[in-house]
């Protein structure tokens, strides 16, 4: 229920979205609402022994230029009374180096979320970045991507995930520092295993970007540093996916301060649809019968960018993929532009990097 809203008041489905499976609500909070020990926005002690044990060593390597990332480490942390039946209880020790970065990017179907951590995995790879893919979609998009129609791929993608459960790096290698990781659509049993599937990613990439829709595993969005956002200029995919935000508030798990907004395929066509029209409708939840509304975060002050329109971009995707070969070549060098500024947002040392 929210907490905002009317005793007995139920929810309406705009029309075209009845059938969409990927805009469904988040049912599987229920069972965590219903559980007394889940409080996954507990106030985490700000216990100094913690910053004290982290020595600059993990995976038996003694990592001089180590640094805490408490922020991160305490949303780790957090996840141990997530449930009552499996143990989340991550060790946060040593986990994580401050330049190390777990972006997840999520939005309605069709608003191109795929299209945006695919291209920005290849902009991380080429300034020679470890970089991963974790697909944490339904659609499993990256499985059909990136396996380039081959049965040995395949056969990598049925078990790279089970193997990260294992401690083990075995994915789809992209090229020389960027590996998939997905599975068989409707095989998602392994991922469950958050817990262990982040820490062997951790121990072995710089970034990791998490491709995910509304049906992912919440745990994965609490422990990701930053949550992206990824809407178009079509209005009528807002009203999921500030269904979905309403729903995380709803249930005290969203958090407004990782939230940044990706505005892809745009161009300029009117005052309501431009950067702040989108971005303030963004802003807030308003029921189909508009006898409601719920507001989502600080329109004025959420991080934001812009990825063009141009059809030329997008037509040189769509070979890409069809040829399975994913690449940066062929792109305008405006959308180029703006794909790095994404890059610069999502990690800033990035730019360094390539310097």
């Amino acid at each position: 229920e929210l907490e905002d809203d009317d005793e007995g008041e139920e929810d309406q489905e705009l029309p075209g979205f009845e059938d969409n499976e990927d805009n469904e609500s988040l049912e599987d909070f229920e069972n965590i609402e219903d559980d007394e020990d889940y409080n996954i926005n507990e106030n985490i002690s700000s216990d100094n022994s913690l910053e004290k044990q982290h020595n600059g060593s993990f995976s038996g390597i003694n990592n001089k230029n180590y640094k805490y990332d408490s922020s991160l480490a305490n949303s780790i942390k957090s996840l141990q009374n997530t449930d009552e039946t499996t143990s989340y209880n991550i060790e946060t020790d040593n986990l994580i180096t401050s330049d190390q970065r777990i972006a997840a990017f999520i939005g309605t179907s069709k608003n191109g979320t795929s299209f945006i951590v695919n291209n920005l995995a290849e902009v991380f790879a080429e300034k020679g970045i470890k970089t991963a893919i974790l697909d944490l979609t339904k659609n499993k998009n990256s499985y059909y991507i990136y396996t380039n129609g081959e049965e040995q791929l395949r056969a990598k993608a049925q078990d790279c995930i089970e193997k990260l459960r294992g401690g083990v790096i075995d994915g789809i290698q992209a090229g020389k520092n960027l590996t998939v990781y997905t599975s068989l659509p409707g095989e998602d049993q392994s991922l469950e295993d958050a817990k262990n599937i982040i820490q062997t990613l951790l121990e072995n990439y710089t970034i990791i970007l998490l491709d995910c829709d509304f049906e992912t595993d919440i745990r994965y969005l609490k422990i990701a540093q930053e949550i992206y956002l990824i809407q178009s200029l079509d209005v009528l995919t807002i009203q999921p996916l500030t269904a979905f935000l309403r729903d995380l508030k709803s249930k005290n798990l969203l958090e407004t301060e990782k939230l940044r907004i990706v505005i892809n395929k745009y161009m300029k066509i009117n005052r309501l649809i431009e950067e702040s029209g989108i971005i303030g409708a963004m802003s807030n939840y308003k029921d189909p019968g508009m006898t409601y509304m719920t507001d989502l975060f600080d329109e004025n002050t959420i991080k934001y960018t812009t990825l063009p329109f141009e059809v030329q971009t997008y037509a040189k995707y769509l070979e890409k993929i069809a040829e399975y070969t994913p690449t940066l070549k062929g792109y305008s060098k405006n959308f180029l532009a703006s794909l790095n500024k994404l890059a610069d947002m999502v990690y800033p040392m990035a730019s360094k990097n390539n310097k």
